[in-house]
């Protein structure tokens, strides 16, 4: 079926599309011409962690535009390994749900099982890691969020009993590092709550991508803040090529279309869930009533014989209740 094209301006594009879209951002990240753009990100995540960098990636998840037009899934996700056999899931969220940590989890583990092929042994396992840039903040959900807040959470597996000693003695076999977009400050120089209210700043390379994906759809975005890094500027150029380009552009808003559209058909069902529930409840109550209103006459009539003198097991016959119930009258 023939699909029109959304017209749209550059102009307006930028608005309805940013660094954090999730073409976009699958874009820049798995096509096989970016793979430097994927091993720089992940270095400044893992430097910002004090975790050795990787020398080199290799996309398991490769860009397709045709894919990403027709596909409807509101997940698009980033799969890299590294020289060590290492597995990446970078996401990118812009809609929080309470099966976050359920899916992280279950991508994890899928990326993890993966790597052990028919016949292979345990020791050809290597770690698999999630990378989830979100949009908001899933760990105080429900506070403000304040200034100087740690936005970048890493995993790590300990004893229960001794927090001071690893539970996997090499290292967790699964490891996360969340980070949280809205906790991040545009300003270079912010410091960061790590822990025992110790202070620090970002990591200089991952500053840049943060400060890339918060605010790389202005059209001044290099003028604005200096900007010198060169992979930075060429990020930055992909994004105005991906904004002027028909079909790309046209992948990212047909997709959004069909985020929109999935969750007004959900708000939709839950309203008329809302709705047969109210009407079902309606009726229960009103059986209900009939119910207790039948019970509470039979008590009634039950103790109005029990006040002539008649027996128990009489009066258990006449109202139908039991004679436990009338007993206890």
């Amino acid at each position: 079926m023939h699909r029109q094209r959304i017209s749209l301006t550059p102009e307006e594009a930028r608005k309805k599309i940013r660094p954090t879209s999730d073409v976009f951002a699958r874009y820049l990240l798995s096509s096989p011409k970016c793979t430097h753009f994927t091993k720089s990100f992940i270095n400044a995540v893992l430097e910002d962690a004090g975790k050795p960098p990787v020398t080199g990636v290799r996309i398991l998840s490769p860009f397709n535009l045709k894919e990403c037009i027709y596909d409807k899934e509101s997940v698009m996700d980033v799969k890299v390994s590294d020289e060590n056999g290492v597995t990446y899931d970078v996401e990118i969220q812009t809609d929080i749900s309470d099966s976050f940590w359920n899916r992280m989890t279950y991508y994890n583990n899928c990326a993890f099982n993966s790597l052990l092929k028919e016949s292979d042994h345990y020791d050809a396992l290597a770690p698999s890691v999630v990378i989830a840039l979100l949009s908001g903040h899933i760990y105080g959900r429900t506070g403000k969020v304040l200034p100087g807040e740690k936005m970048h959470h890493c995993s790590l597996v300990v004893h229960e009993d001794s927090h001071d000693e690893l539970f996997y003695p090499y290292g967790d076999p699964e490891r996360y590092h969340i980070l949280e977009l809205d906790r991040f400050d545009i300003r270079e120089e912010a410091l960061y709550t790590v822990k025992n209210r110790e202070q620090r700043r970002l990591s200089p390379a991952l500053f840049r991508w943060l400060r890339f994906f918060r605010d790389g759809s202005r059209e001044d975005f290099m003028k604005q803040y200096r900007e010198t890094d060169t992979e930075i500027a060429e990020a930055k150029a992909e994004y105005e090529r991906f904004l002027t380009d028909d079909q790309l552009r046209d992948a990212q808003l047909r997709h959004e279309m069909w985020l929109h559209d999935r969750a007004q058909a959900k708000a939709d069902a839950r309203k008329e869930g809302l709705a047969e529930g109210r009407a079902e409840g309606r009726a229960e109550g009103k059986a209900e009533g009939k119910a207790e209103g039948k019970a509470e006459e039979r008590a009634r009539i039950a103790q109005r014989l029990l006040n002539t003198g008649i027996s128990v097991s009489a009066v258990a016959s006449c109202t139908g209740l039991t004679e436990e119930e009338v007993k206890k009258l």
